[in-house]
């Protein structure tokens, strides 16, 4: 358990330290998270309707998620430097906390009461919340960058 507050609290302070947004790195964490998500689905024995439907809503409740926490995302740009920075907000921690807490209680729950599909589902809230939060920030990186005014020399010159 001692272990699990480390981690919890290194995730705290890399949360909410100000982060370089650098595009072309943003998606290997959904890209991670979609195929722990998806190996994980596939060793469950079983697959119903039910549970795809269980899928589906918690998809749908963490993009919701995702996109709030998008919107709190604090992003700056530094036009002396060429780069933009973003930084999460309290509130988007809190809720992060929330959804990794709330999947933490169905996985001991579900060991013992054999609700494997439940368990399975809650990592779609997360899987949704980060992938709509990447591109809540990456929609306002082309915003604050003007990439459609930029021509591609200058888009070298500001990504080294």
């Amino acid at each position: 358990m001692s272990s699990y507050l480390v981690i919890l609290i290194v995730i705290i302070l890399l949360m909410l330290r100000e982060k370089k947004v650098r595009p072309t790195r943003m998606w290997i964490i959904p890209i991670l998270l979609i195929w722990i998500t998806c190996t994980s689905i596939l060793s469950s024995d079983k697959l119903t309707p039910k549970s795809f439907i269980l899928y589906f809503i918690c998809l749908i409740i963490g993009i919701g998620i995702g996109i709030w926490r998008g919107k709190l995302e604090k992003i700056r740009v530094n036009h002396e430097r060429g780069i933009v920075t973003t930084q999460s907000s309290v509130a988007g921690v809190i809720v992060f906390l929330g959804i990794l807490l709330l999947r933490l209680l169905a996985a001991k729950w579900g060991k013992e009461h054999a609700v494997i599909s439940l368990t399975n589902a809650l990592m779609f809230i997360p899987l949704g919340s980060v992938c709509a939060r990447r591109y809540i920030i990456y929609m306002r990186y082309k915003q604050l960058m003007g990439w459609k005014n930029m021509d591609i020399k200058c888009f070298f010159r500001n990504t080294r």
